[in-house]
């Protein structure tokens, strides 16, 4: 076995695609962290004195506001009889305010570097199907099985394959989205953000941080080189790269598209959400309900959000997985190749 999954190993260093695809994959992982640190850099003195100005012409507009509105609270408090009302007219506007936004570690890095995420997938299931299908197109999967005829042997080692072989470029983009977006953020004073909200009982967002960005980061590498796996998969079940790039255009319209907007409470058990919750750690998905409202006279809507877990992300594609490989297992073994 040793001996299949070196060879296959070289087969797929040996492949230009796959490269092309390996070295794609580091540049796209390049731009979240040129992203990161282009927009956490602090603002220049020109920023500075440009937010004067509009502050300047702000305060002028903003006397006629406040006179306007301290007016209709006196009226409103006079109708109403009570001299505590409060329509919040006084607001001070800050010099600050006028700056042009700025992202911070503990804010922002979370959505970069998981949005990524899919893109590492991708080519993962694009570089196992390619290295597979590309076995089947040319023949040369026959000639093989001459040489080695246990057709379980081969598949395991071509999966093993797959694995090892995308291995060092899942890892490389990872660094790069982790390392290079936490190098970005520090290089600009930006690890923390000084305008974080927080809501009347006191609780704000969760805030990132570098230990968990790492984790997401070992997350990811996880399940790209599982969903590589399951690309061979496909490329064993399919046996051409084309047939899969179909499927795979299929399912995202079709399934993470259409039927999750027509079918809400499917969302669950899309790809995409259970990515997302294993990649974060969990997250959510929103379902709009409407109903009628007798007061108004029309109907309300509103979003109901619900939480899908890490565990439960990680047994849906756990299953996908499983699926994939023991139906490429079931048709290899079955169907002729010439």
């Amino acid at each position: 076995m040793i001996r299949l999954i070196r060879t296959e190993l070289y087969r797929w260093s040996g492949r230009t695609l796959l490269w092309v695809l390996a070295a794609a994959t580091v540049a796209f992982a390049v731009i979240v962290p040129l992203n990161a640190w282009t927009e956490s850099r602090p603002p220049s003195q020109q920023d500075y004195e440009r937010a004067q100005d509009q502050l300047e012409q702000q305060q002028q507009m903003m006397q006629e506001q406040l006179d306007s509105c301290l007016e209709g609270q006196e009226a409103e408090r006079e109708a109403t009889g009570d001299p505590t009302l409060d329509w919040g007219c006084e607001w001070e506007p800050r010099v600050e305010d006028f700056l042009p936004w700025r992202q911070y570690f503990d804010t922002e890095a979370e959505s970069g570097v998981a949005g990524m995420a899919i893109v590492l997938v991708l080519a993962g299931v694009l570089m196992g199907a390619s290295f597979v299908a590309a076995e089947f197109s040319t023949g040369a999967i026959g000639n093989w099985l001459t040489f080695a005829p246990r057709r379980g042997r081969v598949l395991t080692s071509k999966l093993t394959a797959t694995a090892l072989g995308y291995l060092p470029t899942v890892v490389v983009a990872t660094v790069v989205l982790v390392g290079g977006s936490w190098l970005g953020f520090r290089l600009n004073d930006a690890m923390q953000n000084p305008s974080v909200y927080v809501d009347e009982a006191g609780a704000g967002p969760d805030l990132m941080t570098p230990a968990n960005l790492t984790l997401m980061g070992l997350r990811i590498v996880a399940v790209a080189i599982a969903m590589a796996v399951a690309g061979a998969a496909l490329g064993f079940l399919l046996r051409h790269t084309a047939a899969v790039l179909g499927v795979l255009l299929g399912w995202a319209v079709l399934v993470e598209g259409f039927l999750r907007v027509q079918a809400p409470k499917l969302q669950p058990y899309t790809l995409a959400v259970n990515l997302d919750a294993w990649v974060r750690g969990g997250t959510q998905y929103g379902i709009e309900r409407c109903e009628y409202d007798a007061d108004n006279g029309g109907t309300m809507c509103e979003t109901i959000y619900h939480d899908v877990s890490q565990a439960h992300g990680a047994v849906v594609l756990g299953i996908v997985l499983v699926v994939l490989v023991g139906l490429a297992a079931l048709v290899f073994r079955r169907r002729d190749v010439s």
